[in-house]
């Protein structure tokens, strides 16, 4: 894939070997100055309102080729440049140094979009099969045969409903996912086999399509009949009759649910620490400035903790890592458990948590909740083959008190802790 790497100033800092092939400039012609002055007038603007998000909000997008199909002036390398090739863009913001870069990823999905064309002549050719057997009944076993062997043979399940939704036909590998044969759906809407909450919303989204003569796509949660709960993308495109108006629909039925879970585990794995499923120190930081918008908006006060175990390298030394590791989840699952639902808890490296207090600034407020996470630590913890005590250092930074941005409030917090360390009192202390 093609690599571009763009500085928080929106000039470029990388641009590999791939891109120089399908741009015709190489890096060393670019490398410091922005999109568009390496690529002129023909840059899709939508590239460069993704990229400026990136850098400023530090929120990550796609350029699909369905919307955007030659963002950029791309070509086959050795083809001619009589083509830009179709391309797929991620947009990735890369935290360094306290701002952000952005990453640009391109794809080459020209072959996908052949792909997707092929597949759309094939739809066209045998929807027009399909006229000519109403036309012709001496074509009607030749063509029928035809057409359910080309069905048979489908990776994807193929359906057939009309605009009602009722199912006019199923291929075996679309029964096999529903479940379902078509004579136990035959006559019923195949929205009513959906769960009841997903029901209205694919229900409205088939009408509109039904009434505008548009494409039906929906992804949905799908109930089997043995209990096992799926997820399931439908894309169907309208059919007309002799009077040219919408007889019912014609699509395909896709298994995503690999896909889906796949998708939840990388957005985890992306926000969240491994070791404790708290979020990570990334996540955390993006929600603090966050935080620190809205509050500032409102005139809200919110309070920051950075926690600290004490002397846990001696559990480490003593017990092993594995043992440090059960320290750390304990702990984390404790903290967690005595704050509120709306508080943030984070893993922020090491033996460090961090908490985001929102609308909680008053002392009182404050000393109660330390309170409780000081107890909560110092509860004894079982390592299977014997119970270890640990105590904590907190330090508490708030907004807008002790700093109005959050570098500022992340540093006051952590020197509090330290100092808090220092005094080997583990009670709050918040530094001058």
């Amino acid at each position: 894939m093609g690599l571009i790497l763009i500085s928080g100033e929106g000039r470029i800092l990388l641009w590999n070997r791939w891109i120089e092939e399908r741009a015709g400039l190489a890096a060393s012609q670019v490398t410091g100055i922005t999109l568009a002055e390496a690529f002129g007038p023909h840059v899709d603007p939508r590239v460069a309102l993704v990229v400026r998000e990136a850098l400023d909000f530090g929120w990550s997008a796609r350029l699909s080729h369905a919307l955007h199909p030659t963002p950029l002036p791309l070509y086959p390398p050795g083809g001619g440049r009589s083509e830009r090739m179709k391309q797929s863009i991620d947009v990735t913001p890369v935290a360094s140094e306290g701002r952000y870069h952005c990453l640009l990823q391109v794809r080459d999905v020209t072959e996908t979009v052949r792909r997707e064309a092929l597949l759309k002549q094939q739809s066209r050719q045998l929807r027009l099969d399909l006229q000519r057997l109403s036309r012709a009944q001496v074509e009607l076993q030749r063509s029928e045969m035809r057409f359910r062997e080309l069905a048979r043979q489908a990776p994807a399940g193929l359906f057939e409903a009309d605009a009602q939704a009722c199912c006019t036909f199923l291929n075996e590998r679309c029964e096999q996912i529903l479940g379902h044969d078509l004579e136990q759906v035959a006559g019923t809407p195949w929205i009513n086999l959906l769960p009841v909450g997903e029901q209205a919303r694919v229900r409205a989204i088939w009408c509109l399509a039904a009434e505008s003569a548009t494409r039906f796509a929906e992804e949905f949660r799908y109930t089997r009949p043995d209990g096992e709960y799926r997820w399931m993308r439908a894309e169907a495109g309208p059919q007309h009759d002799e009077h040219g108006r919408i007889s019912g629909f014609i699509g395909t039925m896709l298994d995503v649910t690999e896909f889906h879970e796949r998708a939840i585990r990388n957005e985890f794995r992306a926000n969240h620490d491994g070791l404790t499923s708290l979020l990570n120190r990334d996540r955390f930081e993006r929600h603090l400035r966050a935080a620190i918008s809205g509050a500032r908006e409102v005139a809200d006060r919110l309070a920051l903790l950075f926690i600290d175990l004490d002397d846990f390298k001696g559990i480490n030394d003593t017990h092993g890592h594995h043992a440090g590791d059960t320290v750390l989840k304990t702990i984390a699952g404790r903290v967690r458990r005595v704050l509120r639902s709306e508080d943030m808890v984070a893993r922020y490296g090491g033996d460090e948590f961090a908490v985001l207090l929102t609308g909680t600034g008053d002392s009182a407020t404050l000393d109660a909740i330390i309170f409780k996470i000081h107890q909560a630590v110092g509860l004894p913890i079982n390592l299977g083959h014997c119970h270890v005590r640990i105590g904590c250092s907190i330090g508490v930074s708030v907004f807008p008190d002790h700093g109005s941005d959050p570098l500022s409030l992340l540093t006051h917090a952590d020197k509090a802790m330290y100092a808090a360390k220092r005094s080997r009192s583990g009670q709050i202390t918040t530094p001058a």
